[in-house]
C-alpha cells in the first residue's frame, strides 16, 4: 500500500485498481433470464467511482460521463460477475477509469469478457459544488503512456460532445421560450 503525503503527488494506475465481485440475482434480469444492461452500467459506475476516489485520495467525486461501454455478451442469472476498474487518464480535475466486466458460471471456470468501457469522474471540493485538482497520473510503462494518450483523445471528444449538448440545450430552451411568448 502506498502512503501519499502530498495530496497532489503523482499516483500510478495500479494504486487505483479496484475489483468488485457479485452474483447476479433473478430481480436483475429481463424475462429472457439475462441481466439488464442498466444493472451492468450501475456496477461499472460504482467500481469506476471507487477507482477514481482512490486516485483522488479524498473527498467527493461525481460521474461526468460513461462512454464507450461495449456489451460483448449476455450475463445469465446466477453467474458471478467480476468488475475491474483502473485509472487510465487524469486531467486537472477529472479522472478516467477503464472498466472491464467478466462473467462466469459459479459451478465452472469459464470466465468471459462481457463488457468493457470508460467512465469519467470529476473530483469535488468539500462543498460538493466545485471541481478540485487531482493528483497527476504517474506513467511508468509504454502501455500506460499509450492508454493515457488515448484517454486524452477520449476526453477531448467528451468535451466537444458536452459543448454541443449545452449549445443544443440552450437553443432548444430559446426556441421553447419564443413559442410560448
Amino acid at each position: 500500500m502506498m502512503i501519499m503525503n502530498d495530496p497532489l503527488e503523482p499516483r500510478p494506475p495500479y494504486a487505483s485498481r479496484v475489483l468488485l465481485a457479485v452474483v447476479t440475482e433473478p430481480g436483475q434480469t429481463n424475462p429472457f433470464g439475462t441481466l439488464h444492461g442498466g444493472v451492468l452500467l450501475k456496477l461499472a459506475d460504482e467500481c469506476g467511482a471507487i477507482a477514481a476516489l482512490r486516485h483522488s485520495g479524498r473527498g467527493r467525486i461525481t460521474t461526468a460521463a460513461i462512454d464507450s461501454m461495449t456489451f460483448l455478451g449476455p450475463v445469465y442469472v446466477g453467474e458471478r460477475l467480476e468488475i475491474t476498474a483502473v485509472v487510465t487518464y487524469v486531467g486537472r480535475t477529472s479522472i478516467e477509469a477503464r472498466i472491464e466486466i467478466h462473467a462466469e458460471p459459479i459451478e465452472e471456470d469459464q470466465r468471459r469478457l462481457v463488457a468493457v468501457g470508460y467512465a469519467l469522474y470529476v473530483a469535488l471540493d468539500d462543498s460538493g459544488l466545485h471541481p478540485r485538482p487531482v493528483p497527476p497520473l504517474l506513467l511508468a510503462t509504454d502501455a500506460e503512456r499509450a492508454e493515457a494518450a488515448m484517454g486524452k483523445a477520449r476526453q477531448e471528444i467528451r468535451l466537444m460532445r458536452r459543448r454541443q449538448a449545452l449549445e443544443r440545450g440552450t437553443a432548444t430552451g430559446q426556441a421553447r421560450s419564443n413559442l410560448s411568448g
